[in-house]
């Protein structure tokens, strides 16, 4: 189920087309350190976890320069989830599995996803631990009712929200953590 939807080309374009709507909000408000115009300064970015399989070609990351000061401005990003690694899909999804880690399990997504026992061990530890902590998960929790069990996440963030399938309501917690990932509030994992 992981890889059908991390390789979903329909939502690699949507999750895009939010990505672009979050980089035209930021370059709306322009520099947030003296206020001047942003011009683009994307780049691309190859995020690990993604079958070889996968269409998607665009993966470009939104960014801006300031014409004045020449600061970067890296807008809040649903594919990217700030700066790590792997995409955003794949670091929400693989912890979330509900039937459990076997080994079987994860040497088969080793070998479709390339992501290793340990990283998704350190993805489960970040989420029940670190993000459990962050000022922003102390907020945003409570819009959330009930409140996802610490030790239940993110599948327990991922069951509150509402869809017909899978993907939509991956799609929907993607959005509600971009807060988190915001070009001042990332926290690594």
């Amino acid at each position: 189920m992981i890889s059908e939807i991390v390789d979903n080309r329909r939502l690699g374009t949507f999750l895009s087309s939010i990505d672009a709507d979050l980089a035209a909000r930021a370059k709306a408000k322009g520099c947030a350190h003296c206020g001047g115009t942003l011009h683009s300064a994307t780049y691309a970015r190859k995020p690990r976890g993604l079958p070889d399989s996968s269409e998607q070609t665009d993966w470009r990351r939104h960014s801006f320069c300031c014409q004045t000061c020449r600061r970067r401005t890296t807008p809040a990003s649903v594919r990217f989830l700030g700066r790590r690694f792997y995409a955003g899909t794949v670091v929400v999804l693989m912890p979330a599995m509900d039937d459990g880690v076997t080994n079987r399990r994860i040497e088969e997504l080793r070998h479709v996803l390339g992501v290793h026992r340990r990283t998704l061990l350190r993805w489960r530890h970040w989420w029940r631990t670190a993000f459990a902590v962050t000022p922003f998960w102390s907020v945003a929790r409570s819009s959330l009712v009930p409140p996802p069990n610490v030790t239940a996440l993110p599948a327990g963030l991922l069951k509150r929200f509402v869809g017909p399938d899978d993907t939509t309501r991956l799609v929907q917690c993607l959005r509600f953590l971009v807060p988190l990932h915001s070009p001042y509030g990332d926290h690594n994992c």
